[in-house]
């Protein structure tokens, strides 16, 4: 974070300059999101596992939905307006917008799922083009995530509400499997995705109902594979291992709402997905590579 500078005001009183709003990282404009985002899904993992609290985790979750795709709608506007390059914002501003009406008005629907789907690349063709061309993996990646994200979104406005679901949840998953390449990573985060993957599958060996209700319930993951899942989660713990050693907390905010997100089926879930992958595509100029 660049610090700010002071100057003296008529009165002898310090005063910010005029380019304060730049002293916001984009972490900062993201958290009210994540908060948002990892209540809900923390309350969703509880209501599947039956847990005993109390509080009506139902009742609490009718609001949380909605609240969280305003606070992943207010942070996505927030970075296009404080951070955004000339298309970042454009396509930010855009997904954030409709992403607002699309929470609150029903009529609104259809045209939020375009804006997510059109506006969402766009913001990120910017954060991925450099002068040397684009960066070739990251934008591998981001695409099979793009494509995972439209695949799902397409359920929702009924094109083969079976096979969008699936394909989508595969897509996704083998996307957040890729997504170790938006940082440098080194050989204690592949070591920390290993055991993040191999935890998955003994929790499919032995408890196979119920990862498939915590994946379904928590993650709307429809028709993916055990192996496919433990890929994401490999790939998602080396990228948060990843981000914790390099104190990136923009990447890890991204990650956290990877998770939270699950497969993008509908605008609560794709909201912070955009999020998400704005966070982590940001991240790429921070250095590619293997330590």
């Amino acid at each position: 974070m660049s610090g700010r500078v002071a100057t003296l005001g008529s009165n002898g009183a310090k005063t910010l300059d005029g380019d304060w709003l730049d002293d916001i990282d984009r972490e900062v404009l993201a958290l009210p999101a994540v908060i948002a985002a990892g209540t809900l899904f923390v309350s969703r993992v509880a209501i599947n596992a039956r847990a005993e609290v109390p509080i009506d985790l139902v009742a609490l979750q009718e609001w949380l939905v909605p609240l969280t795709a305003m606070a992943c709608a207010g942070s996505l506007l927030a970075i296009a307006v404080v951070h955004g390059k000339p298309f970042e914002m454009l396509g930010l501003a855009f997904v954030g917008v409709f992403g607002v009406a699309g929470t609150v008005a029903r009529p609104a629907y259809t045209p939020t799922v375009v804006a997510i789907v059109v506006g969402t690349p766009i913001a990120l063709g910017d954060r991925l083009r450099t002068d040397e061309g684009v960066r070739v993996g990251p934008a591998l990646v981001t695409g099979v995530l793009l494509s995972g994200l439209v695949a799902s979104l397409a359920g929702t406005l009924g094109v083969d509400v079976a096979l969008s679901r699936s394909l989508g949840s595969q897509l996704t998953l083998v996307g957040v499997a890729g997504t170790p390449v938006f940082l440098a990573r080194g050989r204690g985060d592949w070591l920390v995705g290993a055991v993040g993957a191999g935890l998955l599958v003994a929790l499919g060996v032995f408890t196979p109902f119920l990862l498939g209700a915590t994946g379904l319930v928590a993650g709307a993951v429809v028709g993916a594979s055990v192996p496919v899942m433990a890929l994401a989660v490999g790939g998602l713990t080396t990228t948060a291992s990843a981000a914790l050693r390099t104190r990136h907390r923009p990447a890890l905010l991204g990650a956290g709402l990877l998770l939270f997100a699950g497969i993008p089926a509908t605008i609560p879930r794709a909201l912070p997905f955009a999020l998400a992958l704005t966070l982590l595509v940001g991240s790429v100029s921070g250095g590619v590579g293997d330590d």
